[in-house]
C-alpha cells in the first residue's frame, strides 16, 4: 500500500504533462520566414535594390559643394635704389585665407534624365523580386515538409513490409520442418526478408537526408510534423479550363514581369548612353571669400564675390566611344527582348505541365486508392489459398510486395498532386501563404 501512493502520483504527474505537439505546415513556414538564409538574402538585396531609386532622384538635384584655405607666407629680398644706389633688404609675413561655396543645379542633362527613369523602374523590378523569393519560399517550406512526410510513409512502409515478410518466413520455415513446405519456400521468404531489410535502411537514409534539408531551410530541427489525414479531397482547378490559365499567367506570372523591368531598364540605357551626344546645361552659382594679409608688392585684399549664370557643355568629339556605347547598349536590348520572349513561351508551358500535373495526378491518387483496395483483398485471398494449400508462399510474398508498393505510390502521388497546386499557382503569379493554410487543414491535429 505504501508503494502505491507514490507511483499513482507519478503516473498523475506524467499525465498531466504537456504532449509535444507536432509543427504543421505554418508553423514551418513561419520559422522559415524567420531563419531561411535564401530568404534573409533576398530581403537584404530588395533593401539594397531600393537605393537605386533614390539614386537615380539625386542626378536631377542640386550638388553643393564648399572648401576652404589657409596659407602662411614669407618674402624676403632686397631692393636697390636706383638713385642713390642704396640697397635695402626686407622681409614680410602675411596669412592668406578663403573660402567658397558652390551650388550646381543641372537643367538639362539627357544621361541624367534617363538615369532617373531607371531608378524608378529598378525599385519595382525589386519589388517583383521580393514578391519571387516569398512565393519561392512558400513552395520550398511546403516541398521540404511533404519531403519529409512522404520519406517517412516510404520508411514506415518498409518497415512493416519487413515485418509482414519475416512472419511470412517463420511461416515457412514451421511449415518445412513439418513436411508442408519445400525449402524453395524458406529461401524466396529469405531472399525478400534481406532484400526488405536493405530497403528500410535505404528508406532511413533518405528519411534522415529529408530532415536535414528541413532543418537548413527552419534553422533547427522540427520536433515532429502533422501528417495528412487518411482522406482528401481532389477538386479540379478553378477555372477547369488550362487556357484560362495560361493567360492568368501571361498577365501576372512575376517572372515575366521581372523580365519586362529589365527590358525597360535596357530601353533607359540606351538613351542615357546616347546623351552623351548632347550638351549639357547646369545652372551655377558661387560664393566666395579671400583675405589676404599682404603680397609681393605689400598690398594687402579682402574681398567678396557672388557669381550666378549658366553653363553649356557641348561634346564634339569624344574618340567614337559614345557611339560605340550605343551600339553595345542596343544589342544588349535585344538580348533582354528576346530573353523576355523566351520566359513567356516557358512560363505557357510550365502553366500547362502544372495544370496537367494538378488534373492527371487527382486521377492518379484515386486510381491508386482504388488499387490499394484491390491489392488488399488480393493478399487477403492469397493468405486464404496459401493456409488451404492452392497458393504457395512464393504468391503471398508477391501479394505483400504489390500492397505496399501500391501505398508507397500512393504516399507520394497525394504529396506530388498537393505540390502540383502549389505549381500552379506560383505559374500564375497568385501563390501565398493562404495556399498553405488550405492544405494545412488537411493535416491531421490541426
Amino acid at each position: 500500500m505504501k508503494n502505491i501512493l507514490p507511483r499513482t502520483v507519478l503516473l498523475i504527474a506524467l499525465l498531466a504533462m504537456p504532449v509535444a505537439r507536432a509543427e504543421n505546415l505554418l508553423d514551418i513556414y513561419k520559422l522559415a520566414q524567420e531563419n531561411d538564409s535564401t530568404w534573409m538574402a533576398a530581403q537584404a538585396n530588395y533593401r539594397a535594390n531600393l537605393e537605386k531609386g533614390a539614386q537615380g532622384r539625386s542626378l536631377l538635384l542640386p550638388v553643393v559643394s564648399a572648401n576652404a584655405n589657409y596659407s602662411k607666407n614669407t618674402i624676403e629680398g632686397t631692393t636697390t635704389n636706383l638713385i642713390t644706389g642704396a640697397v635695402i633688404q626686407g622681409k614680410d609675413e602675411y596669412d592668406i585665407t578663403g573660402y567658397g561655396i558652390q551650388l550646381t543645379q543641372p537643367l538639362f542633362r539627357k544621361s541624367n534624365f534617363a538615369a532617373h527613369a531607371q531608378g524608378k523602374i529598378s525599385v519595382s523590378q525589386a519589388d517583383a523580386e521580393l514578391a519571387i523569393a516569398r512565393q519561392d519560399l512558400v513552395l520550398r517550406a511546403g516541398q521540404a515538409y511533404f519531403d519529409v512526410l512522404a520519406a517517412q510513409d516510404a520508411l514506415d512502409f518498409a518497415r512493416s513490409e519487413k515485418a509482414a515478410i519475416d512472419g511470412q518466413l517463420k511461416l515457412a520455415r514451421r511449415n518445412f520442418e513439418v513436411g508442408n513446405a519445400t525449402v524453395v519456400d524458406v529461401h524466396e521468404a529469405q531472399a525478400r526478408f534481406d532484400l526488405a531489410a536493405a530497403q528500410e535502411v535505404s528508406a532511413d537514409s533518405d528519411l534522415q537526408s529529408k530532415q536535414e534539408a528541413l532543418t537548413t531551410l527552419i534553422g533547427r530541427p522540427a520536433s515532429g510534423l502533422a501528417r495528412l489525414t487518411s482522406k482528401i479531397g481532389l477538386p479540379k482547378p478553378d477555372p477547369a479550363d488550362p487556357e484560362q490559365w495560361v493567360k492568368a499567367a501571361a498577365d501576372q506570372n512575376l517572372q515575366i514581369k521581372v523580365q519586362e523591368f529589365l527590358l525597360a531598364i535596357a530601353d533607359e540605357e540606351v538613351n542615357k548612353i546616347r546623351g552623351g551626344h548632347y550638351p549639357t546645361l547646369d545652372l551655377v552659382a558661387s560664393h566666395g571669400n579671400l583675405d589676404q594679409g599682404g603680397s609681393a608688392l605689400g598690398l594687402a585684399t579682402d574681398y567678396t564675390s557672388n557669381q550666378i549664370g549658366l553653363q553649356l557643355n557641348v561634346p564634339i568629339y569624344q574618340g567614337g566611344y559614345v557611339s560605340s556605347r550605343v551600339r553595345e547598349v542596343v544589342a544588349r536590348r535585344e538580348q533582354s527582348r528576346d530573353t523576355l520572349t523566351l520566359v513567356k513561351r516557358q512560363n505557357v508551358r510550365q502553366t500547362r505541365e502544372a495544370y496537367l500535373a494538378v488534373t492527371s495526378g487527382a486521377v492518379r491518387v484515386q486510381a491508386l486508392e482504388q488499387a490499394q483496395v484491390s491489392s488488399q483483398k488480393a493478399l487477403e485471398s492469397t493468405l486464404i489459398g496459401y493456409e488451404s494449400g492452392v497458393r504457395t508462399g512464393v504468391e503471398v510474398l508477391n501479394a505483400q510486395r504489390e500492397l505496399y508498393r501500391t501505398k508507397r505510390d500512393l504516399s507520394q502521388a497525394r504529396y506530388a498532386w498537393l505540390l502540383s497546386r502549389l505549381r500552379l499557382k506560383l505559374a500564375t503569379g497568385t501563390l501565398s501563404e493562404a495556399d498553405l493554410g488550405e492544405i494545412n487543414a488537411l493535416l491531421s491535429g490541426v
